[in-house]
């Protein structure tokens, strides 16, 4: 009997929540297809980076997990509340409450159990789209085939039942608290105003304003490069996070009731077409975490943005060179067993071996701090420093007898940009006066000491002593990774060493492979872009799923609202400009703190990843960017709403 009323219930109700279970299957079907995505062993085997997905996967479930589980939660207090009545009147022809509880959670397994069988099909489908995404971004023209397995599966089963079963205790908790006449009458209740005290309400919002400026501007002073190498940045960072979704929250439960206040005072606003209509209801509706979520997704998308914008520049940082080799020690290596090698596999196209000599003034590495390791300032020739410039399609520069020329990572240049104290140096004994300073043709190992080497001309590195050894490889061939692995294992006694104390250890630092560099950035980046969208995703589709069930049943609860207007002389076509508005007002207010926020923490972000962009105003294009995916996505769930409430509006007038 219970089973059939169940199944009749769910098919009468599916209509009303119709963008619920879409969301609730496309979010199972995205925890499924990284699952499937990382479970794997043709997609583990593309990169060595491609371990690290499954811990990054694990931790954002949980998060998803949550979002899903609110999400669900959410739902079903909408359900209940819409549909009070009929349980209250199967209490007062003899049905027990037993009985009811174990009917909506027959029904609240129906539907969800529905949208698990649908994720598993659409997962499946969303998995091959996700493949063929890393296999471009790896570079890798064949294309990765995802199949079905059971553990993956599995562990979506245990998902849903995690979800559903602390979903389900809390509407058996509520169930249990309730009376025949609560059922009855619950949708009759009038609605509470949020705060009874207009100075208690003024205060939250204040505070809140205040928590969320002093978390940005906190933010943006923790998103430099002098803090941003602190392990407790990072700390900084998430109490950030913390505070402003506290902030968020607060203001956003506050504002709509101001609003209605100045509204209320206003006589002239307040009668003044639909105004107070339209506000008292978003004032009813304005405590969620829609907000919350906005502004998360928002921040989700512009990172996932910003990380793909220094892919180039840190390839160019790390390995700008197909094969670059250096040797601190000494007696140095020969290199004609690392060419050699090489030979074996590629075409090599030029050799170029260059020297970096000690200059013993050090007050270059003084500035860094790095003065206590090393007592000493790299130096190089200028006509090598040509020549690596000439290997990269660079200009090439000059120097007079009397100038030098500093190279410097982008993450350093705030240290000597505008410093008087580097524009006279004395290296190797001869006072020298700053030409320029450049950090595009700086690499991460073109020294292995310090940040900062100094070019000076040829004559002057005469009686210096040599620091290190490098070797670059131009080829024809694009290097790969593979490369890397067999100078390690074919060259081991060269990289292999054995200190004093007779221990020994590997310094396969000292080989960089251009397209290892590659391959681990694709990896990074493909992780990186893949997990933001899918929790920028999940998190849009939560917020409109949530305005869009706020105002499909308020269609169905306050239809006597609308009915009430008709009979005023309201025509379809006002009546419909009103619910636009109203709408409007509902999904777009949420949008604007999470457009202000992720904007001023994009622009923080930029602070730091500027020197690694192609310039330092492209961040706005990202944001752009970001911002179109968002209100593409949440622009869906507006008009299916609208469309969904003016058919509500139709049936029940």
């Amino acid at each position: 009997m219970l089973g059939k009323l169940a199944l009749r219930n769910t098919k009468r109700n599916l209509k009303d929540y119709l963008i619920y279970l879409i969301t609730i299957t496309i979010s199972f079907s995205l925890i499924l297809a990284f699952n499937l995505i990382v479970s794997s062993e043709e997609v583990v085997k593309l990169s060595s980076g491609m371990d690290s997905f499954k811990n990054v996967l694990t931790f954002v479930n949980i998060v998803i997990v949550f979002v899903v589980c609110f999400l669900i939660n959410y739902t079903t207090r909408f359900m209940f509340e819409k549909r009070s009545k009929e349980l209250g009147t199967y209490m007062l022809l003899g049905i027990k409450k037993k009985e009811i509880a174990r009917l909506l959670v027959l029904e609240n397994i129906l539907l969800g159990f529905l949208a698990f069988v649908l994720s598993i099909p659409l997962g499946f489908l969303f998995s091959q789209f996700v493949s063929l995404v890393i296999v471009k971004m790896l570079g890798i023209p064949e294309v990765i085939f995802i199949s079905l397995n059971l553990i993956s599966i599995g562990l979506l089963a245990i998902y849903f039942l995690v979800i559903y079963v602390l979903v389900l205790l809390n509407l058996l908790r509520r169930i249990r608290n309730m009376t025949v006449h609560d059922f009855l009458y619950f949708d009759k209740q009038n609605e509470k105003k949020m705060f009874r005290n207009d100075k208690k309400r003024n205060v939250i919002f204040m505070v809140s304003a205040i928590l969320g400026i002093f978390s940005l501007l906190l933010w943006n002073s923790r998103c430099s490069f002098e803090n941003f190498s602190d392990e407790s940045t990072m700390t900084y960072l998430m109490i950030c996070v913390i505070m402003l979704i506290i902030s968020i929250y607060g203001i956003s439960a506050t504002c709509a009731d101001m609003l209605l206040s100045i509204l209320l005072k206003s006589k002239k606003m307040k009668y003044q077409k639909d105004n107070l209509f339209v506000t008292r209801t978003f004032a009813s509706k304005a405590r969620t975490m829609n907000f919350t979520f906005g502004t998360l997704s928002m921040l989700c998308l512009n990172f996932s943005s910003i990380n793909k914008g220094v892919y180039k520049s840190s390839i160019e940082q790390t390995a700008p060179y197909d094969v670059h080799v250096f040797d601190p020690k000494q007696p140095f290596d020969d290199f004609n067993e690392y060419v050699a090698v090489i030979d074996e596999d590629y075409t090599i196209n030029k050799t170029f071996e260059y020297n970096v000599y000690k200059d013993s003034n050090h007050q270059l590495q003084s500035l860094y701090g790095d003065e206590q390791f090393y007592k000493f300032d790299p130096v190089m020739k200028l006509s090598d420093y040509n020549t690596l410039l000439k290997l990269r399609g660079m200009d090439t520069i000059e120097l007079k007898e009397n100038e030098y020329f500093l190279l410097t990572d982008s993450q350093s240049l705030y240290i000597v940009e505008d410093n008087n104290d580097i524009k006279n140096l004395k290296i190797s004994n001869r006072d020298l006066h700053l030409k320029g300073i450049d950090t595009k043709s700086f690499w991460l190992s073109m020294t292995s000491r310090g940040r900062f080497i100094a070019v000076i001309p040829d004559e002057y590195v005469e009686g210096l002593e040599i620091l290190e050894e490098h070797l670059i490889v131009d080829t024809k061939e694009e290097t790969t990774a593979k490369l890397e692995e067999k100078l390690a294992t074919e060259l081991n006694h060269l990289l292999v060493v054995e200190d004093e104390g007779g221990t020994t250890h590997n310094e396969y630092y000292r080989v960089s492979i251009r397209g290892t560099v590659i391959e681990e950035q694709n990896t990074m980046t493909a992780i990186m872009a893949s997990i933001c969208l899918y929790i920028a995703f999940i998190l849009i589709s939560a917020v409109g799923t949530i305005l869009a069930i706020q105002s499909l049943s308020d269609s169905t609860k306050y239809k006597y609202r609308y009915q009430t207007l008709q009979r005023l002389g309201v025509n379809d076509k006002s009546l419909f400009k009103t619910i636009r508005k109203q709408l409007l007002i509902l999904f777009g207010v949420p949008v604007v703190y999470s457009i202000l926020a992720s904007f001023c923490m994009l622009a923080s972000l930029n602070n730091v990843y500027k020197v690694l962009l192609a310039n330092e105003f492209i961040y706005l294009f990202y944001f752009i960017g970001g911002l179109a995916i968002f209100f593409f996505v949440y622009g869906i769930y507006w008009i299916a709403t609208y469309i969904g409430f003016k058919r509500n509006i139709n049936e029940e007038s």
